[in-house]
């Protein structure tokens, strides 16, 4: 059926691509178009609705459009590229049913059995359709590290989410520790060296050289020392290292063959934190290292004994009675510290926490 247009006598199949050409040029590919949208490109003579939707079923018809639901179960209209549009015109109707449930999700990807109950196929059918879509190279099986044990399908061109993948910190769905504590080693001793003076070898001189004299009266220098003293920054500096700055530290070192993002970088900073080798300031925009640069390069350097768990230097650390008496003791973390009063149902004297933590602390 040929309708009159502009030029007076444009069929149907040009009007669709005009309209096409239109959609294609002036929006992006995710984007949903309403009747009113389709009638502003001046397209269809006269707002012809019944012309717009003859040319629109064309389009749909070769796969060129994707009719979709839209808010307030208004029809809409989705473009699909020509290349896409290619794959689906070689596709049995199953196929192209299948296909079009997954592009659907987009990286988020679909559970096998999410796509049987959108689709209504037979387990023998979708089976054989996402066989015959995966051998042309159109979709893809993901391992979702929330879900190891489902199928999930998902357009062969998109790359996973991180929801699907678990992040920069996940291999082939598994956990990768090992690099998550090279970047967090790299991370805290980056910090550090912003986070520490350190004191000129001059400055030091007379500490670090001493004068011995033998037995028979000759003089002899010592050896000079080579540990480098660091003293923390005054009250009030500002030098302490943000976000931006730790991220693009870690990704120009080479150590990472993926480059981070800042969200990925936060979530070492969060663990570093609560490992309490690094202190977040001012809400989180700057982070500043307990430890100095020397103190963090022999902890990491240090080997952990054959069948010892965690660092050495850190369960010394944790062993001593050091820092701050009040958090380490029972006491300062007690749920029931106000109850507690001599002679009370809680007291001092019954307390079971704190003569082991004493004896633990102290040795004796």
């Amino acid at each position: 059926m040929a309708s009159a247009g502009p030029s007076g006598g444009s069929s149907v199949n040009e009007l669709a691509s005009q309209l096409y050409d239109a959609c294609l040029g002036g929006y992006s590919a995710d984007h949903l178009f309403y009747q009113q949208d389709l009638l502003k490109l001046n397209v269809i003579p006269k707002n012809d609705v019944a012309l717009l939707l003859q040319c629109t079923q064309r389009l749909v018809d070769q796969k060129l459009f994707r009719l979709l639901q839209g808010k307030n179960d208004r029809l809409a209209w989705k473009i699909i590229s020509r290349e896409d549009a290619e794959k689906l015109q070689n596709l049995s109707p199953d196929e192209s049913l299948v296909y079009n449930v997954i592009h659907s999700t987009g990286r988020t990807g679909i559970w096998v059995r999410n796509i049987q109950n959108r689709t209504n196929l037979h387990k023998s059918i979708l089976d054989r359709c996402l066989k015959s879509l995966e051998g042309k190279n159109y979709i893809k099986s993901v391992h979702n590290v929330k879900f190891p044990t489902r199928k999930i399908y998902m357009l062969a061109g998109l790359a996973p989410s991180e929801d699907i993948t678990g992040g920069a910190w996940f291999t082939d769905g598994v956990l990768d520790e090992n690099f998550i504590n090279t970047v967090a080693g790299y991370i805290e001793y980056t910090v550090s060296r912003k986070s520490w003076f350190e004191v000129p070898a001059a400055a030091d001189a007379s500490r670090a050289k001493r004068i011995k004299t033998a037995a028979d009266g000759s003089s002899s220098s010592a050896a000079t020392s080579t540990t480098k003293e660091f003293l923390p920054f005054p009250r009030g500096y500002q030098g302490y290292p943000t976000v931006p700055m730790i991220t693009a530290a870690v990704n120009e070192s080479g150590i990472t063959p993926v480059r981070l993002g800042e969200e990925s970088i936060l979530q070492l900073l969060d663990m570093l934190c609560y490992d309490r080798k690094l202190v977040a300031l001012n809400n989180g925009e700057n982070y500043k290292s307990v430890k100095n640069p020397e103190q963090v390069k022999t902890r990491q350097s240090r080997k952990p004994a054959p069948g010892a768990s965690g660092d050495d230097g850190d369960n010394a650390e944790a062993n001593r009675l050091v820092r701050n008496g009040m958090t380490e003791a029972p006491c300062g973390h007690c749920p029931v510290f106000k109850l507690c009063a001599p002679g009370g149902a809680v007291s001092p004297e019954s307390c079971e926490y704190f003569d082991p933590w004493l004896e633990k602390a102290l040795g004796f």
